[in-house]
């Protein structure tokens, strides 16, 4: 049964970064416009949560700390996906997102809970690390031959640089999401998940509210208000633009939520060294695969490249 769970975690999981693609797309893909886009997605899941568990807070001391680093890691995680996929592809992105969404979690485990460290984990390690530095280290070994192309491994840099800074803010959730379900203290896997989600929609308001006021004190009218509403630079917010962001946030929402009731359901029986790495490989390639078909984002030899090292990376984690 647990197997089955984290299949419908997954396929949940890959659907919501087609909505985070969209949202990207009619939102201009500002920070900002992330952490809108993690306040919405709060609010529209404690709608559902808040029923579900009584309209009461489950809090320990490890639920306490473990939730913390879970709504820091996803505001970052949230802003600069955002930002990554401004300036690359889906696939790429969330190959960097799924693989840090497991390796942390696995040194984690091997640390913490004293999970077995094979050999074939040991090559897996090499293989994902090898994906990971793949990117940059073709930027670096590339011939210079213009202006044109110095700008754009510059461009290819920045890109690379939020690509690692979610691989490293989504291993923080992953751990974070372990950690709270096997304290001795631990609360339920719905009260652990309302209790995040609540933070993570107080923090969003409060850093909005901030760009708000800090709008406000460079002279622009409504500075405060239109934190709030103008998420985008590149278009004049209308009603219907504004109701798409609120649509893909929703549809966003929807999945993740689900993806992450089902997640957290895994993590009470299943051990991080084996849940993640499995549920990473095949969210990479669904990913990829509804890039290429949705999207039109096929990839290119440099990807299949990377592509080819995470999955064989994941799969002798599996071994």
């Amino acid at each position: 049964m647990e197997y089955l769970f984290l299949f419908i975690s997954c396929l949940f999981f890959s659907i919501q970064f087609i909505f985070g693609k969209y949202y990207e797309r009619s939102s201009n893909g500002s920070y900002a416009a992330g952490l809108w886009c993690s306040m919405v997605n709060a609010l529209i899941m404690l709608v559902y949560l808040l029923p579900k568990c009584g309209f009461r807070l489950e809090i320990s001391l490890s639920a306490i700390i473990c939730s913390l680093a879970y709504a820091v890691s996803s505001l970052l995680c949230t802003g600069f996906s955002i930002l990554a996929m401004r300036r690359g592809k889906l696939g790429v992105v969330t190959t960097y997102e799924l693989l840090g969404g497991f390796m942390l979690p696995f040194v984690w485990g091997v640390i913490a809970y004293g999970e077995a460290f094979t050999l074939w984990k040991a090559a897996g390690l090499v293989c994902i690390i090898l994906a990971v530095c793949f990117g940059v280290l073709r930027d670096a070994f590339a011939k210079k031959t213009n202006a044109g192309e110095e700008q754009k491994q510059k461009s290819s840099f920045v890109f690379f640089l939020f690509c690692m800074i979610l691989f490293f803010t989504n291993g923080i959730i992953s751990i974070a999401t372990t950690a709270s379900q096997k304290a001795a203290d631990a609360v339920s896997s719905d009260g652990f998940l309302l209790l995040c989600l609540a933070e993570i929609a107080g923090i969003s308001f409060v850093l909005l509210l901030c760009h708000g006021i800090r709008r406000a004190s460079r002279g622009e009218a409504h500075g405060v208000r239109n934190a709030f509403l103008e998420i985008g630079d590149k278009h004049p917010m209308t009603a219907k633009i504004y109701s798409l962001m609120i649509l893909f946030c929703g549809l966003h929402s929807v999945c993740n939520g689900i993806g992450n009731i089902f997640s957290l359901t895994c993590a009470k029986t299943m051990d991080a060294s084996i849940q993640f790495p499995l549920s990473s490989a095949v969210m990479i390639l669904l990913s990829t695969a509804v890039s290429a078909v949705v999207l039109r984002e096929k990839p290119d030899r440099a990807d299949a490249i990377r592509l080819l090292l995470a999955v064989g990376g994941t799969a002798f984690f599996l071994i």
